[in-house]
């Protein structure tokens, strides 16, 4: 399905309200929006929440013949995937423009950068190597006995997998920070080599080890529209109002790790911006790996001492609190007697138990035939999510539920023609009598 097409009339109100400093969700110019982030139970999983846009990633690793240029090195390759439940312009497919530009900037970000320390990842150089115990690993060619046979496997093979899941713009940003709070929260199995034999061993034997990174880059992207105007973390509509794009790539030292543009109009050149924004995109980027390291740590160190996080992890991110079209004051009960005080023509109630704390009353009100209802009172009605419509009762005063109508009362209003004619005196309309039986006698 294609993007379906902004009109004129969107792009000038939003032209208009950056050139009066003001954006339609209410950020300054230079303001990002919250970043959350929550883990999973498994090393290397993460789920990133920019505002409404949302990425996920996973990190994997499995052991591969090394490239002959570089024999001493592992492998890290990014890939990422822009999912049809993201937006409905998305079809899923690795081949669009979209998922090359940013798999092409993370792979910048990442790689390029060498931010992650390959030479770490290599296991043995130019050997053949058995491999004796391998459990999370399923590489194995031939059997013989407890020995797996394995020709030119030397060198881990690091994965990242970044899967856009909802599309509220600035995807670059949150599949960046995905995709590193993924190779900083990811631990890879340990390995003994003994000569020509290899053992990789599980999570109960040994304690995973983390990677080595040697800084943190992470993406900071900006929009400047027709007006000169430049604001950070677009959204979605800001991104297809605005003329040009582009993406530094910073680490905590305030480094420049790359540098993205893309001109969608004629304009001037985005360099000319740069400045103003530098100190800007630095000082957040420095804010921003910092909170990440920070998280990352608090997971890492939960899952070391094998509790469970009571922040931060994947069930955290579920909002049980949103549907509230079924929430109702008024709980219906159907039993199947009612025996306790059961009057005809009484409605008997029954008190339940009163939370001390909250001072939550209820109380369970017969209001039929094998019916009952779990009328809650106004103290434990929250605030905000509730269903504000008065469902009926049984009650002789029907106004009962009406305090909020206003009365007015009706003035006097001038009468119409037909409203003026007197029917009650004489008319001209001819006297009709009725005779009866006795008369015609």
């Amino acid at each position: 399905m294609k993007e379906t097409y902004i009109s004129t009339c969107e792009k000038n109100f939003v032209n208009k309200a950056i050139l009066a400093d003001t954006r339609l969700d209410g950020r300054t110019l230079l303001e990002p929006r919250p970043l959350k982030i929550n883990f999973g139970a498994k090393w290397g999983s993460c789920l990133v929440s920019l505002g409404q846009t949302r990425a996920t990633a996973q990190v994997s690793c499995d052991i591969q013949t090394p490239k002959a240029a570089r024999p001493n090195e592992g492998m890290l390759y990014v890939s990422v995937n822009l999912s049809p439940l993201a937006a409905e312009h998305f079809d899923g497919s690795r081949s669009s423009e979209a998922t090359a530009v940013i798999n092409r900037i993370l792979e910048k970000c990442l790689k390029e950068s060498k931010c992650v320390d390959l030479e770490s990842l290599c296991i043995v150089a130019d050997k053949k190597v058995c491999i004796k115990s391998i459990k999370l690993i399923n590489i194995c060619k031939l059997r013989f006995g407890n020995l797996y046979s394995i020709l030119f496997l030397q060198v881990w093979n690091i994965r990242v997998d970044i899967t856009i899941i909802n599309h509220d713009g600035n995807l670059i940003d949150c599949a960046a920070i995905a995709a590193l709070a993924a190779l900083m929260h990811f631990h890879r199995p340990d390995v003994t080599s003994t000569g020509e034999e290899v053992i990789v061993h599980s999570f109960i034997e040994k304690d995973p080890l983390p990677l080595t990174l040697y800084h943190h880059p992470i993406c900071i992207s900006f929009i400047t529209f027709e007006n000169g105007k430049t604001v950070v973390d677009p959204s979605y509509l800001e991104e297809r109002v605005g003329t040009a794009i582009f993406t530094l790539t910073l680490n905590s030292h305030r480094e420049v790790c790359s540098l993205y543009f893309d001109y969608m109009e004629n304009t001037a050149l985005v360099a000319d911006v740069i400045p103003s924004v530098s100190t800007f995109a630095a000082n957040y980027a420095y804010e921003l790996i910092r909170e990440v390291k920070e998280l990352v740590r608090q997971d890492v160190e939960a899952k070391y001492k094998k509790e469970v996080p009571e922040m931060n992890t994947f069930a955290q991110c579920i909002a049980t609190d949103k549907v509230t079209s079924m929430i109702s004051e008024r709980i219906n009960i159907k039993l199947m007697t009612w025996n306790h005080y059961n009057q005809a023509d009484e409605e008997v109630s029954c008190s339940m138990e009163t939370d001390p704390v909250n001072e939550e009353k209820s109380e369970i009100i017969n209001v039929g035939n094998g019916t009952a209802e779990l009328v809650m009172s106004k103290s434990n009605i929250a605030e905000g999510g509730k269903n504000m419509w008065h469902s009926s009762d049984s009650s002789d005063n029907e106004f009962e539920h009406w305090q909020d109508v206003e009365f007015v009362e009706v003035k006097n209003r001038e009468k119409t023609p037909a409203e003026t004619i007197d029917l009650s005196g004489d008319s001209e309309e001819e006297e009709t009598t009725v005779l009866s039986k006795l008369d015609l006698e």
